[in-house]
């Protein structure tokens, strides 16, 4: 069965007849090899795309004010230049799938300011050295990443190590003293 009348009969099933009135959708086990065009649904916060096949990842089509999005069990090597314009996301879900390149990965989140919990475990880029502490210095917003909250102590430290010189001068304000 084709995405979009898969859709069509979800919604009728539902008793929604504008494409105003949906705000979430479920596309989880479709066997999806790509994202489907779904700009149509203008006030779509909440998307599962979750245990599909997924290996290619274009969002464009996706809504900007979307702030749920459920990638985890698929087979996504890279999200690069395909999340970036969702500025609004407050949750994302990218844990078992093939992502390689941290830089990459915390490049293309960083507009995401209302960022508060993401998942990247079973993925490569999860045992790269530093991983987490990378993650939360460049995803300030981040609370929960990986299921495990962000401790205030890790945050610290993480910006410490990211940013020596810049936290030598802080602290140096901080208390009053002259930097040399």
């Amino acid at each position: 069965m084709e995405v979009s009348k898969e859709i069509q009969d979800s919604l009728q099933k539902c008793g929604i007849r504008r494409d105003v009135d949906v705000w979430r959708i479920s596309l989880t086990r479709k066997k999806l090899t790509g994202v489907p065009d779904l700009s149509r649904f203008h006030f779509l916060r909440k998307l599962w795309l979750n245990n599909n096949k997924i290996r290619e990842l274009s969002c464009r089509s996706l809504n900007c004010c979307l702030t749920e999005l459920y990638l985890q069990n698929n087979n996504i090597k890279s999200i690069s230049g395909a999340l970036n314009h969702l500025t609004c996301l407050r949750l994302l879900f990218l844990h078992n799938n093939q992502i390689r390149g941290l830089d990459d990965t915390v490049h293309e989140l960083r507009k995401m300011q209302q960022l508060q919990t993401a998942t990247f475990y079973l993925n490569p880029i999860s045992h790269e050295p530093g991983y987490r502490h990378h993650v939360i210095h460049y995803l300030p917003s981040i609370q929960v990443l990986d299921r495990k909250e962000v401790k205030s102590v890790e945050r610290r430290r993480s910006f410490q190590m990211h940013s020596q010189d810049r936290h030598r001068v802080l602290q140096s304000v901080a208390f009053g003293r002259r930097v040399s």
